[in-house]
């Protein structure tokens, strides 16, 4: 097994040649002391993790749990193409003993991600089943492609201020965390403060899984994995997501849209803390932190039959409610100067515009606030943004904008004389809001009797409760 002869001036130098290779040859390169403690982290890392730099003095345990650094240390023997995968991209990682005149003084180990071609070549001749460390166990390192954190999500509103307020009481506990909010509130980001939270100052893994993007008779191998053999097709061993995950943190997102069968075998694994693999015998603890996150109103589909409520009670110990763009008009001038800092020319708008920005009721939220962003940085070129334009691009492709404005309360067509003059009316959102609290106080709150007075259906009527926070 190689060894990699090195001085120790050599090693606690900063900034020298060994700095420069690390950084501009490799991936990712990881330096350490004789007693485990991190010397040197590479841009890569860096990269992956922002934060890290912290890390520098901190024992590697911080930073990776499961790579046999003391191993190599103890033994002064390498570990050559120890697979992983990190980022989607499937790589190795090697280790090595840095020796000082027969001394064990540290250890190098770096990333490096090959091409698909080179990848089967490796495998063939380390076939999975060989691939163990000392436990017997072969782990994968799964990382989303960004880590947010709370200062990623814009807005100085109240309600705002409260949610996050919130997130992070939430993220100093270990309990299971509920997300409940429209598509384009920024679910995703929120996921990944709450971990950034609770993993301030050492690598834990975060595993992302869309509950939606995986077919559903594949989903239960991509959960929990399975053995070689288990069903046709499963030539090798699959670790799953959640063992993956190992003391990190689970999104379950879009879990409103995840069938009953599964819901149960999620729901155990919950409760016990532990599965099995598909095809398997072997216990496998279950450590990571949970966060689910769904834009469904679930307990109406508990309702209807389609999710179950012992699974939402074990996930909503603490529920957040993601705020709709429309509840925090005041937070869009910040989110329109984010979304537009990067750009060459700063996008103006005039007071009528900003007016009618903040009166679009935004079903798409933030997303698409977003996409108008940069619609109009592309097509307008450092011009002003008039009222007109702005209710020519939100009203593409929206057929039902000026009906959400309210009976008697549309915009005026682009180019109308009375542009200039601002309509005080009140919104469809107001006048549905008002219906619905009249028809619970007649009905005593409740939800059937109200859905009845209103003609609508208890579900949708659910769905407006939420959307009106009532």
């Amino acid at each position: 097994m190689p060894q990699i002869p090195m001085s120790r001036q050599t090693l606690h130098t900063r900034g020298g040649v060994l700095d420069h290779v690390l950084d501009n040859v490799f991936d990712m390169a990881l330096l350490l002391d004789g007693q485990g403690n991190i010397l040197f982290l590479s841009k890569g890392n860096r990269r992956v993790l922002p934060n890290c730099g912290r890390l520098i003095g901190q024992p590697v345990t911080r930073l990776d749990r499961f790579s046999p650094f003391a191993q190599v240390l103890s033994s002064g023997k390498s570990v050559e193409n120890l697979p992983l995968e990190l980022m989607g991209h499937r790589g190795f990682t090697n280790i090595y003993p840095l020796v000082d005149h027969g001394t064990v003084i540290g250890t190098l180990s770096y990333v490096y991600f090959q091409n698909r071609s080179a990848m089967e070549e490796i495998e063939a001749r380390f076939p999975r089943d060989r691939w163990t460390l000392d436990n017997g166990e072969y782990h994968q390192v799964s990382l989303v492609d960004r880590s947010y954190t709370f200062s990623d999500f814009i807005g100085e509103s109240p309600l705002v201020k409260e949610m996050l307020d919130r997130c992070r009481q939430a993220a100093a506990c270990d309990y299971p965390v509920l997300l409940i909010g429209e598509t384009g509130t920024g679910k995703e980001i929120i996921a990944s403060g709450i971990h950034a939270a609770r993993h301030p100052d050492r690598f834990a893994p975060y595993v992302a899984i869309n509950c939606t993007a995986i077919p559903e008779n594949l989903l239960e191998s991509e959960l929990f994995g399975h053995e070689k053999g288990s069903f046709t097709g499963a030539d090798q061993r699959k670790v799953g997501k959640f063992e993956q995950a190992a003391e990190g943190d689970v999104l379950l997102d879009e879990i409103g849209d995840m069938s009953l069968l599964l819901q149960g075998k999620i729901l155990r694994a919950l409760e016990s803390r532990e599965f099995e693999r598909v095809g398997g015998s072997k216990v496998i603890p279950f450590r990571a932190g949970v966060i689910a996150a769904t834009n469904k109103h679930l307990p109406a589909l508990i309702e209807e039959g389609q999710f179950r409520a012992d699974l939402y009670y074990r996930l909503a110990v603490i529920e957040v409610f993601l705020i709709p763009l429309r509840k925090r008009p005041e937070d869009i001038p910040l989110l329109i100067e984010h979304f537009s800092r990067d750009k060459t020319d700063a996008l103006r708008f005039t007071r009528q515009a900003m007016d009618y920005l903040k009166r679009y009721p935004w079903p798409g939220n933030v997303r698409q606030l977003k996409n108008l962003v940069y619609r109009l940085s592309a097509l307008c070129g450092g011009q002003s943004i008039t009222g007109d334009r702005v209710l020519t691009e939100l009203s593409a492709g929206q057929e039902n904008y000026n009906r959400a404005l309210g009976p008697g309360g549309a915009l005026p067509a682009a180019g109308a004389a009375s542009l200039s003059v601002p309509v005080p009316v009140r919104s469809l959102e107001e006048l549905e809001r008002e219906a619905i609290a009249a028809a619970l106080a007649a009905s005593g709150h409740n939800v059937t009797l109200a859905a009845k007075q209103l003609g609508i259906g208890r579900a949708t009527l659910y769905k407006k409760l939420e959307r009106h926070q009532l």
